[in-house]
């Protein structure tokens, strides 16, 4: 299959189609061919849940990835010691025709349907409602108390076609028209090649034109773009729950892509987060883009509209419970929890096991630090990263190594790199 990107969905809300032949269109893409080709320096790998052997009793682990074809084609026998979850990266369900577990980013049982009834040789596969971005560790990403609300308009997304930035660039305008003032807004682009310039205006002149194009369509609608958004280049991870603290909401104006880490970093801050409604309907179906008073859907995907949302909640501030309601369903315990309940092995074969409480099962516990010397709580939120969270061909072939020789397992790699 050819990677074809959906274009036509970035910016048209209203695709007449099937339904099924919008869901054939989205699943047409899936990160996992750039990565497995193009990207093998990025590729990612976590394992939220690892093996464990205690008191004669071996357990299995799982760790997902996008990538799961290249690592199982190299190393099929890492089935012995893990359930495989595939990852697309994007809205679409992944390609991998090695994995146990698909993300899917939402519960929607008819898209589900159609799929298996279409690719019947994935009938088995166990597709969760869940994608990397949930998998946020909501301790680390969290509300700094006592932050001053600095800041009326947080985003954190590229300048990409997809992000819409230019409808962003056009709410503010009509915000500035229809309630006489200019927002404080704070965009970080993540993009290292551009910088500020001396008058605080963002120089993109050494950005690729798929980015370059959305910036310069910015300027044309904003004139003195400086005086409605400070870009940043780049915001190191370690300093963003200070911006999120210190917003009001944070804005994410993309109609489709993956499940989106912003969002999830904003609710966990407790800040009340401003999407479209019509974000990622198609493979929605019915599951929320956010549980409760996290935020506020845009009716309309106009500036209009969004100028109005925006507007509703930074005068609202009071009504918005985001990390109350995130962490009722989403950060690292929750993300385990779905992952173990999906798959009955685990049922059957730990100890006491219950339900949604997998992090507080003592034999669990117990294995955890027997075999790695961490508890699981530990272990789950990165206390020892090359076990659990690697990036890179190498660093993946290193923890892999790890694995086969705490397990007695024959590394027969050592001439060839496993993605070679």
């Amino acid at each position: 299959m050819k990677n074809i990107w959906p274009e036509e969905y970035m910016h048209n809300p209203n695709i007449n189609k099937p339904i099924e032949q919008i869901w054939d269109d989205m699943d047409a893409y899936s990160f996992e061919e750039r990565y497995e080709n193009d990207l093998k320096n990025k590729l990612s790998l976590v394992i939220p849940f690892p093996p464990m052997f205690y008191k004669g009793k071996f357990l299995k682990g799982i760790f997902y990835s996008n990538a799961t074809r290249s690592i199982i084609r190299k190393l099929p026998e890492l089935k012995d010691l893990f359930f495989v979850c595939a990852n697309s990266m994007f809205a679409s369900y992944p390609w991998s025709d090695v994995a146990d577990m698909f993300f899917t980013c939402y519960k929607n049982e008819a898209r589900e349907a159609y799929y298996k009834k279409k690719h019947p040789e994935n009938s088995h596969v166990v597709c969760l409602p869940l994608q990397d971005a949930d998998f946020l560790n909501e301790y680390y990403i969290a509300p700094i108390k006592d932050t001053p609300k600095t800041i009326d308009v947080f985003c954190v997304s590229t300048p990409f076609p997809v992000k819409n930035l230019p409808v962003i660039a056009k709410a503010l305008k009509v915000y500035e028209q229809k309630y006489g003032k200019v927002l404080n807004v704070v965009y970080a682009i993540g993009q290292r090649s551009t910088e500020i310039k001396e008058d605080g205006s963002l120089d993109y002149s050494k950005l690729i034109d798929y980015g370059k194009n959305e910036l310069k369509k910015v300027d044309e609608i904003l004139g003195d773009t400086k005086k409605y958004i400070k870009f940043y280049p780049y915001i190191e991870y370690k300093h963003l729950s200070h911006y999120y603290s210190s917003a009001k909401c944070c804005v994410l104006g993309s109609l489709m892509e993956g499940k989106n880490r912003f969002i999830s970093e904003a609710m966990s801050c407790n800040t009340p987060i401003i999407v479209f409604k019509d974000f990622n309907k198609y493979v929605r179906g019915d599951f929320p883009v956010f549980f409760g008073n996290s935020g506020e859907y845009v009716p309309e995907f106009t500036p209009e509209s969004l100028a109005d949302t925006i507007h509703k909640v930074i005068m609202n501030q009071q009504n918005y419970e985001p990390r109350k309601n995130y962490l009722m369903h989403y950060g690292r315990k929750n993300f385990v929890n779905k992952m173990i309940d999906s798959l009955p092995y685990y049922r059957e074969n730990v100890p006491d096991y219950v339900e949604g409480k997998i992090h507080d099962n003592l034999w669990v516990d117990l294995a955890c630090y027997d075999n790695y010397q961490v508890s699981y709580h530990d272990f789950l939120y990165g206390k020892i990263p090359s076990m659990s969270h690697v990036v890179g061909i190498k660093d993946i072939e290193a923890l892999f190594k790890r694995y086969y020789k705490k397990f007695d397992m024959e590394w027969k790699y050592e001439k060839e790199g496993i993605f070679e």
